[in-house]
């Protein structure tokens, strides 16, 4: 078929052609070069995903628009030019507290189809809208965030996960509103599941420790105050429940596993626990330095602080809720100096029970401050401000625990000074409880080991996994390169396998990659780390080797596997293995263990792709 040009593209005449092919040509490479550099200027931020990447952390790649109106919806925030849009530089997006909206966007695509979750890993957001679009047509969007009930969430977690599926075929556009009464942090990820899940399971274990080491501290001083009717250590006791509760909202397991269904509660919940928590702090100090006797002015300044405290929490339903965090914050503060400074002078006066009191305030003081400037946006988001508040909060209630105990050692050591015999006794119960800790310390460290070697270890080939083996190759591959010494890395794979699994059995597929993993072990020398890559392939480093060297020992694991035929109830099972090789010699510098593996890959597959039962070698360059 012939494409008719257009009317106004066929000149009339010769010189029709003289006076317009000049002008029209230079306009239209104008206009071309013109619209060429705006739509690199201002195009969207495009992600390409790599299945081999467990993770991207979105925060540095996205850009952002802010509206102040807190009234744009997705129609009007796509009709937005391209300068209203700015490219966020920090790894989280935080912007203190403030009343606007936010919205984000990024581009992402796939060389194939590839499922992932979006996390949202800041579970107080109150409004989170997330539109996915390919072009013009709306795929998929979520509402969610703490002001909606909890079952509505697309994922039922404590913070907020979208899953997401990226195709080749098309790209993904990404639109994310937010908006928050508190402070307006965004920490994104993009996950691949595995790796989510696995990165989860980890948190969920510290978080299960965290909670049950508040909640043992809590019980043993209820059971405390039962036993001595000390109003310290009620008031203690309901400090810690408070705290616990503040941080169970603050992570998000409060709304998941407490209160998923009072969506009001949670809105109000954290001003609630932090306000009672400075209540009860504010008596437990009172009570415990007994400061009516001796710092009568400070506990005068405390009962000031909790009653502005009951003031604040009487006005909660009709003050923003921001402005209620931040001033029930600086009564804390407040009262986290006066404790600070009643527990120092009294340190300084000999008592005992004040160092560790003193010592507490101190970090607590420290966890508040440096929190609060993370939320208000003057430090930037990251793992460790996250855990300042409820670490600092943690060795806060562990070492005011330790004062506590330390009160009743004193009052005990004054009453029982004349009985030797109780404190002989206590010496023999102390010297046993430490061999006890001792033999549980050797069990704990037994465990400990045992529980690595599975972490390591593959379990049908009894070989190192691919983490470990990634591990242990970054370390000596990192020698290697300083010393400029030869390493070379293979990567071996079982010719037709699935073959011998359909026709034999799983059994027999199993005693095959045993059988290979001997013959590997009798070849490989003991400084070699060899692990299973996964399936029927396998990864051997080899160290100090030489390219010809490594060749030669490739060469012969080949002739090993194909010429050590496994007996199988009775059934001869003949297999053969490809192997990749990859070296690294000389000035060759900057390849990970994950690029050598990538080479060494490469090499496998040629091997594949040349009939298979052969070695192929490549450089660390190719």
């Amino acid at each position: 078929m012939i494409a008719r040009s257009a009317p106004w593209m066929e000149p009339s005449s010769k010189a029709q052609k003289k006076s317009l092919s000049l002008p029209v040509l230079l306009s239209f490479v104008f206009a071309l070069l013109s619209l060429t550099c705006s739509f690199e200027a201002q195009a969207t931020p495009t992600l390409q995903l790599e299945i081999t990447q467990q993770s991207y952390p979105l925060g540095n790649q996205i850009e952002y628009l802010e509206d102040r109106s807190g009234q744009l919806d997705i129609s009007s925030i796509r009709q937005q030019s391209e300068e209203a849009w700015q490219k966020h530089s920090e790894t989280v997006p935080s912007f203190g507290f403030s009343q606007s909206a936010y919205w984000f966007r990024i581009n992402l695509e796939a060389s194939e189809p590839q499922d992932r979750l979006l996390e949202i890993d800041h579970p107080l957001l109150d409004e989170i809208s997330l539109y996915l679009f390919a072009g013009e047509q709306l795929l998929q969007q979520f509402q969610t965030g703490d002001s909606r009930p909890y079952i509505e969430r697309p994922l039922k977690h404590r913070s907020f996960v979208f899953p997401l599926t990226v195709l080749p075929a098309e790209q993904l556009n990404l639109y994310l509103r937010v908006k928050s009464s508190g402070a307006v942090q965004v920490p994104m990820t993009l996950w691949s599941e595995e790796a989510y899940h696995d990165r989860d399971e980890v948190v969920m274990s510290a978080i299960g420790v965290y909670f049950g080491v508040i909640l043992s501290l809590l019980l043993y001083n209820l059971f405390l105050y039962v036993r001595v009717y000390e109003p310290a250590y009620i008031y203690y006791v309901l400090y810690v429940l408070m705290f616990g509760l503040f941080i169970a909202g603050l992570t998000g397991w409060g709304y998941k596993s407490i209160w998923p269904e009072a969506v009001d509660f949670q809105q109000y919940g954290l001003a609630i626990f932090i306000t009672m928590g400075g209540i009860f702090v504010c008596r437990f100090v009172h009570y415990f330095l007994d400061l009516t006797n001796k710092a009568p002015r400070a506990g005068q300044l405390l009962t000031g602080i909790v009653l502005i405290l009951l003031l604040l929490l009487c006005l909660l339903p009709f003050i923003s809720y921001h402005l209620i965090v931040q001033m029930a914050l600086v009564m804390i503060i407040a009262t986290s100096l006066t404790a600070l400074y009643c527990g120092a002078m009294l340190w300084r006066n000999g008592e005992v029970m004040a160092r560790y009191f003193t010592i507490a305030w101190s970090t607590f003081l420290i966890a508040v401050i440096l929190a609060s400037l993370e939320k208000f946006g003057v430090l930037p988001r990251s793992f460790w401000g996250e855990t300042f508040l409820p670490i600092g909060m943690a060795l806060e209630v562990i070492l005011l625990s330790l004062a506590l105990g330390d009160r009743i050692n004193s009052e005990k050591q004054q009453r029982i000074q004349a009985q030797e015999h109780v404190i002989q006794v206590q010496e023999k119960h102390q010297e046993e409880l430490e061999m006890k800790v001792e033999e549980r310390t050797i069990d704990l460290e037994k465990a400990n080991a045992k529980l690595h070697l599975l972490a390591t270890t593959d379990g049908l080939t009894e070989i190192f996994n691919r983490r470990h083996f990634l591990e242990l190759g970054t370390h000596d591959l990192k020698i290697a390169s300083r010393y400029k010494r030869p390493i070379a890395v293979i990567m071996l794979d079982i010719d037709h396998f699935k073959a011998v699994n359909d026709t034999y059995g799983h059994a027999a597929g199993d005693q095959v990659l045993k059988h290979m993993v001997s013959t590997c072990n009798t070849i490989k020398r003991e400084t070699d780390i060899i692990g299973r890559m996964g399936g029927e392939e396998f990864g051997i480093l080899l160290l100090e080797t030489s390219a010809a060297a490594a060749h030669e020992v490739a060469e012969r694991l080949r002739h090993a596997i194909e010429n050590s035929p496994i007996d199988y109830e009775g059934t001869s099972i003949t297999v053969t293995a490809s192997i990749g090789l990859c070296t690294l010699e000389g000035e060759q510098q900057g390849l990970t263990i994950e690029d050598m593996l990538k080479v060494a890959d490469k090499a496998l597959y040629q091997a594949k792709e040349s009939g298979r039962n052969r070695v192929v070698t490549l450089s660390g360059n190719e």
